[in-house]
């Protein structure tokens, strides 16, 4: 296992896996690093319900999915569904900085293309900004009172759920 990646290296990999099946040699190494609980990840038995893990240690939590109707049991079916980052605790993919990070900010470095964020939703006790990437990947951003810093970065994908084995291939 690479165990010697760094913390930015593991969270820049699970950033670009988001929403991916294929991961069945990626998986391992990345549940050993982040000392998932429970430690079987992939799960071993097949299942219709999403599997949850989380990392005390490290201020994760994910989920993963069978990407067919049916359960999965072979570790390459699984989907990395969802991943949250506790910004106080990992560093941040896409170049965000949590201490000073800004709503401004974060735009020019994920897009334009967001919800949230209005007004209306600060009054209400909402700081999450939700911004869409081109490739499908959706980054929810929390940020910390004044929209100052963040707090913690959730990370899907809607639409698609490609193989990450096949991604560099279909992109030339």
């Amino acid at each position: 296992m690479p165990l010697w990646k760094s913390d930015v290296e593991w969270v820049a990999e699970a950033a670009q896996r988001i929403g991916c099946h294929g991961l069945g040699d990626w998986l391992p190494g990345f549940s050993e690093w982040a000392e998932l609980t429970p430690a079987a990840c992939p799960p071993s038995e097949p299942s219709c319900v999403p599997a949850h893990y989380a990392s005390l240690s490290r201020g994760l939590r994910m989920r993963l999915r069978s990407a067919y109707a049916t359960p999965a049991l072979d570790p390459e079916h699984w989907v990395l569904h969802e991943l949250e980052i506790d910004a106080a605790r990992l560093p941040l993919p896409f170049g965000l900085d949590a201490g000073r990070e800004t709503p401004q900010g974060a735009r020019r470095k994920l897009s334009a293309d967001t919800a949230f964020g209005r007004s209306a939703d600060l009054r209400a006790g909402r700081r999450r900004i939700i911004h869409f990437l081109a490739d499908g990947r959706v980054v929810g951003v929390d940020f910390k009172v004044p929209m100052l810093g963040i707090e913690s970065v959730l990370l899907q994908r809607v639409v698609a759920m490609p193989d990450f084995r096949t991604m560099r291939e279909e992109a030339g």
